[in-house]
């Protein structure tokens, strides 16, 4: 009797936890009354989900697209809104201090709010009518909200303008120059000779006059959240019509970003009375981001600027810092942290005249010298940011002059933008505030008591890199450095390998290539010819392994043609072989520092083992090493860490095994059995630096390396007949994994293929309808 009464029990908690999950699915038919639409809106869903939004004025346009993103991505719009504004405590209890304690010092969300009020009209009025129709759905469907809601007992305040604004900001610090390098540089000055700094970072100057303590140095980056990391990458490149088979331009995008389950686009097609948009949108912002408006299409890839400088600024008290002018009071502001389980924190930010006061994170150690702070500054905390007015205006171009006339609003962060119309005019600009530096290149921290580092104002839009209708017919640009040496004006003093770029060059340009397709432009996005496996594997070239074991592999790697396929053993191999000669070469001298430049580079690795030879001896030991001997002594124990992992036969060894693009769900991943659905992971080609960019990280002793960024989004624009551009995203529409749509893409992405728009229209259709 009791086992009887415990298994209806346990039935009973089964079904109305089935009956929760299926009810927070999205009703997609049938007519919907809502308050605050004005004329009503019509929803199509085809076979991916993709809705299609026709409305008769552009307040219900919007209004319908805020309805969709909260109907299929309200949990992830809900977690991105609280990273903004400091306040993932509240759900995630102390894990969720590290970020709030960073965003409120820096004040990303009261910027947000800020930014509000500068805008024109019609972007304020969208992202108002977008506001509504969220708001809407969180009404209507209270009692049927994601899942997560309901495993964090969390109740979703009504949506916000700032809420819609705050993303902006998170992919100005996210797509920002690599100022965590900026700390690293400072705090290796401390302990290791300028020459060897410069070897690691050869933008640093040689006088470099600022430095952070070691401690402190690594306390500041621990408080840095993982938010706020930078891992910026895209690829974009636009042909004219002379080189492609319809005699108009193609345009390909693929921005990267790091990879999680829902990814961050969501596919969307609107028709009002002054928006007709096709392409990718973010879940939480009302404006396209990826797009075309049937008469222009464009794209974009982070040029990787410098807009990040760290000020140690010197304490002429404890209430005030010193200027060029005197003293100055530190302006104060107390922030009050809600923590689930938790007392409510009071957090006291100071700023200074370059901006918040970050060292303050890192608690009671010492970040620079006595009686220094260290303050941060960023065109993103500007003021009048316009960035959401460009995004607005961009959408609305009906031609280049048009386009680059909304380039000027946008501010934070700084892209590269490539542009493609049906009059068969193709262009290219970077966009953005470049701040103007009194001096220095923005690589180490400045002294704040001078002017020396001082920001002077921006960079003049007209001075930005820009092209349009090159002779070449062809513009490319994978982050690689977009502008000459002779500059007068500083975008960024460390540039990423060009090996992506180069590879789509070498392709587009390849001798007796016809004109290219949009399938062609679509497998050149999937390519995984790695540039930098054909340069690194030449440094196995001439040496004499004295095992079997190694001289197989070198063979192998030796012959290998440099594609990092998934079914092939030669990446897996050359991923293990650099992951041990990284730390060989460079661990020894940066101790616990090496974490920082723990994933391998290749310009650093050549010089180090031709140029700069003196890194390969270990100074731990009392006998020199050679480069010869590292060589070896990292490959071989490269293939024991693959042996131990995946047995001693190499040639069963396959690079898709240890190389797996995860899109973890991070709550629901988390539950028993649910997270077998939530957590996404495929198999797949590519290493860092190949056009289908397969980002990973080595984990299980250098034997498995998942692929965590890389192309959450592609897309390639038709300007024949732009309803011909095709588009798929990593996962899939939905956020929900009971959802057919949470995950129908995702070998649609992993093998190159574009599916979207489909062949099936009309699956679905809801009608949004005024509330009478």
């Amino acid at each position: 009797m009791i086992l009887q009464s415990v298994s209806l029990v346990l039935l009973l908690a089964l079904s109305a936890t089935w009956v929760v999950v299926w009810s927070s699915l999205p009703r997609i038919e049938g007519r919907q009354p809502v308050a605050g639409i004005q004329l009503g809106a019509t929803i199509t869903r085809d076979a991916l989900g993709v809705p299609r939004i026709a409305a008769k004025t552009d307040h219900d346009a919007y209004f319908a697209l805020g309805w969709v993103h909260a109907q299929d991505r309200m949990w992830q719009m809900e977690v991105q809104r609280r990273v903004g504004a400091g306040r993932l405590a509240e759900l995630a209890g102390e894990a969720g201090l590290p970020n709030d304690r960073f965003m409120r010092t820096l004040g990303v969300y009261r910027q947000a709010q800020r930014d509000f009020e500068h805008l024109d009209r019609p972007t304020r009025d969208a992202l108002s009518s977008y506001a509504a129709g969220v708001n809407a759905w969180l009404t209507e469907y209270r009692l049927r909200l994601p899942m997560e809601y309901t495993a964090t007992g969390l109740r979703p305040e009504p949506w916000t303008v700032a809420d819609s604004l705050v993303w902006q900001k998170l992919m100005a610090l996210q797509l920002a120059g690599n100022w965590h390098d900026d700390v690293l540089r400072a705090q290796l000055l401390r302990s290791l000779d300028p020459k060897r700094v410069q070897d690691l970072f050869p933008a640093t100057p040689a006088d470099a006059p600022v430095t952070l303590s070691a401690e402190g140095g690594r306390a500041l980056l621990q408080a840095v959240p993982d938010t706020a990391a930078t891992a910026p990458a895209s690829n974009i490149w636009v042909l004219s019509g002379k080189h492609s088979a319809t005699g108009k331009p193609l345009l390909a995008n693929d921005p990267h970003l790091g990879f999680r389950a829902p990814i961050p686009w969501y596919l969307a097609e609107i028709e009002a009375p002054a928006i007709r948009l096709t392409g990718a949108t973010v879940p939480g912002v009302p404006f396209h981001i990826i797009a075309h408006n049937f008469r222009i299409a464009w794209g974009f890839t982070s040029t990787q600027a410098d807009t990040v400088d760290l000020f140690v600024e010197k304490q002429a008290s404890d209430t005030a810092y010193k200027t060029p002018e005197g003293s100055r009071p530190f302006q104060t502001r107390d922030e009050i942290i809600k923590i689930k389980g938790a007392a409510d924190l009071v957090l006291t930010v100071r700023e200074t005249r370059h901006g918040p006061v970050i060292s303050d994170l890192a608690g009671q150690q010492g970040v620079a010298g006595p009686g220094e702070v260290v303050a941060f500054s960023s065109t993103l905390l500007a003021e009048k940011d316009l960035t959401a007015q460009a995004l607005r205006r961009m959408g609305a171009a009906r031609d280049w002059t048009g386009f680059t006339a909304a380039l000027k609003d946008l501010h934070a962060p700084v892209l590269n933008v490539g542009y493609a119309d049906l009059d068969g005019n193709i262009g290219f600009m970077t966009a953005g505030r470049l701040p103007h530096r009194k001096s220095g290149n923005g690589t180490i921290p400045a002294r704040g008591w001078t002017v020396e580092g001082d920001w002077t104002g921006w960079v003049p839009t007209a001075k930005l890199p820009q092209a349009f209708n090159p002779k070449a017919g062809m513009l490319i640009n994978a982050n690689n450095k977009v502008s000459g040496d002779k500059l007068p004006y500083l975008i960024t003093a460390s540039w990423p390998e060009a090996y992506r770029a180069q590879r789509i060059k070498d392709v587009l340009e390849a001798k007796g290539r016809p004109p290219a397709s949009v399938a062609e432009m679509a497998a050149l996005q999937t390519d995984a010819v790695s540039l930098q496996a054909l340069e690194l594997k030449e440094l196995l070239n001439g040496h004499d392994f004295r095992s079997d074991a190694t001289r197989q592999a070198a063979q192998r790697l030796l012959e290998w043609d440099g594609r990092a396929d998934r079914d092939r053993a030669e990446p897996l191999i050359l991923a293990a072989w650099l992951n041990r000669l990284n730390r060989a070469i460079f661990a020894d001298e940066l101790k616990d520092r090496f974490e920082a430049v723990a994933q391998p580079r290749p310009t650093l690795l050549m010089e180090a083992l031709t140029r700069r030879r003196h890194w390969c001896d270990d100074i731990t030991t009392p006998e020199p090493e050679s480069c010869e001997e590292m060589v070896e002594r990292s490959l071989e124990q490269a293939l024991g860490d693959l042996t131990a992992a995946w047995g001693p036969d190499q040639a069963k060894w396959r690079w898709g095994k240890a190389h797996q693009a995860r899109f973890d769900n991070p709550v629901l991943g988390r539950v028993p059995l649910l997270g077998r659905l939530a957590n996404l992971a495929v198999a797949t080609d590519g290493d860092d630096y190949t056009v289908a960019r397969g980002t990973y990280r080595a984990e299980a002793g250098g034997a498995v390396f998942p692929h965590l960024h890389g192309a959450g989004l592609r897309v390639v624009f038709d300007l024949s007949d732009l309803s011909a551009s095709r588009f798929v995203i990593a996962t899939g529409q939905s956020g929900q994994p009971l959802s057919r749509h949470y995950d129908d893409m995702l070998r649609e992405w992993r093998d190159g293929h574009l599916p979207w728009p489909t062949a099936a229209k009309g699956k679905a259709v809801l009608s949004l309808e005024r509330n009478r």
